[in-house]
C-alpha cells in the first residue's frame, strides 16, 4: 500500500537531497540549525518534486521567488507562485510540490533552531497564528531582502562562524517579513473599510440624486467631512463623487424624458433645478445634446 503521509522537512532531508542526488549545492548553504538558499536554482525542489511525497515545516521559512515560476499545494490549497513573490512557511504547513520552471531561483532563510528572540519580543508573524502567506512585493523590497540574505549568507560561510551576528540577521529578516505582512493586514483593513464606504455612498446616491445634488448632503449623511468622503470614492472607483452624483442624476433625467410627457421645465422643476434653462445647459454639458433633442432621437430609437 502506497504511503502518502507528510515526512518531516527538515535538514535530514536536505542532507538526503545532497548525498542521494547529483544536486548541486550552488547557492545553499546549511547546517542543524539553519539553511540559506541565495539564488540556488532546481536541485532541491526537483529532489522534493520527484519523491511526490507531501512534506511538513515544524520550523520556519522565509523566502523569495527571484525568477521563475512554481505550483504547489500549501495546506491543501494550490497555490501558483511567480517571480517577485516572498513566501512564509510557519509550523504545522503541509506542501505538496506539484511542477516548477527549469529557470527557477529563490532566495532565504529555514531555521531549524529556536527563534533568535527573547521571551516576549517575538514579532506577531511568528507566534504561532500565522501557518502561511505568500504576497508580491515590490523591486524595493525584494532589494532588502536580497541584501539581508546575502548578509546571512556570508556571515555563515566566514570562519570563525559569529553565532550572535547570524541571528540578530535572521532577527533583522524576520522582522522584516513581519512588518511587510503588517503593511499587507493594514492595506486590507483599509481597502475593506474604504470599499464600505464607497457602497454606502453609492447607495445613497441612487436614492436621494434626483433631488440632492451636492456632496455636501451625502457627507452629512455619512458623518464624513467633503474632503475625506471624495478622497476615497476617487480612490476605490477611479471616479470623483460628483461624477457619480452627476451619472446618477442624468439616469434619471433619461428616464422621464424618454418615458413621461412631462415638459422640460416640469422635469427640472422635479429634479430641484432653480431653472429649465439650468437644466438644459446641464443635461447638454454632461449628454453633449439639450433634454428636447434626446428625448426626439433616443425616442425615435425605441
Amino acid at each position: 500500500m502506497n504511503d502518502n503521509r507528510p515526512i518531516r522537512f527538515d535538514v535530514s532531508l536536505i542532507t538526503d537531497a545532497v548525498s542521494t542526488s547529483e544536486m548541486s549545492l550552488e547557492g545553499i548553504y546549511f547546517n542543524t540549525d539553519f539553511a540559506v538558499l541565495n539564488a540556488h536554482g532546481s536541485g532541491l525542489f526537483n529532489y522534493l518534486l520527484k519523491r511526490a511525497t507531501p512534506l511538513i515545516i515544524h520550523d520556519y521559512r522565509m523566502g523569495l521567488l527571484i525568477n521563475g515560476e512554481v505550483c504547489l499545494r500549501i495546506n491543501l490549497i494550490e497555490r501558483h507562485v511567480t517571480a517577485g513573490t516572498m513566501l512564509f512557511i510557519g509550523p504545522g504547513t503541509i506542501i505538496e510540490p506539484i511542477e516548477l520552471s527549469s529557470d527557477i531561483k529563490v532566495i532565504g532563510l529555514g531555521l531549524f533552531h529556536d527563534l533568535p528572540f527573547m521571551a516576549g519580543r517575538v514579532p506577531p508573524l511568528f507566534n504561532g497564528s500565522i501557518r502561511d502567506f505568500m504576497l508580491p512585493v515590490s523591486v524595493e523590497q525584494q532589494s532588502v531582502i536580497r541584501q539581508i540574505v546575502n548578509s546571512l549568507w556570508v556571515t555563515a560561510k566566514t570562519e570563525p562562524f559569529s553565532r550572535d551576528t547570524f541571528d540578530a540577521l535572521s532577527a533583522a529578516m524576520m522582522q522584516y517579513y513581519n512588518h511587510l505582512y503588517s503593511l499587507h493586514e493594514e492595506r486590507e483593513v483599509s481597502q475593506s473599510h474604504d470599499a464600505d464606504i464607497f457602497n454606502r455612498f453609492i447607495e445613497l446616491v441612487n436614492g436621494h440624486a434626483r433631488k440632492e445634488h451636492k456632496l455636501g448632503y451625502y457627507a452629512d449623511r455619512m458623518c464624513l467631512t467633503q474632503r475625506y468622503l471624495g478622497s476615497v470614492v476617487r480612490k476605490v472607483s477611479g471616479i470623483t463623487a460628483k461624477e457619480w452624483i452627476d451619472r446618477a442624476l442624468i439616469t434619471e433625467a433619461k428616464v422621464l424624458l424618454l418615458y413621461s410627457d412631462k415638459t422640460v421645465s416640469l422635469i427640472a422643476d422635479e429634479l430641484e433645478f432653480p431653472s429649465a434653462t439650468f437644466f438644459s445647459k446641464y443635461f447638454r454639458r454632461l449628454t453633449g445634446q439639450g433634454p428636447a433633442d434626446y428625448r426626439k432621437t433616443s425616442g425615435n430609437l425605441r
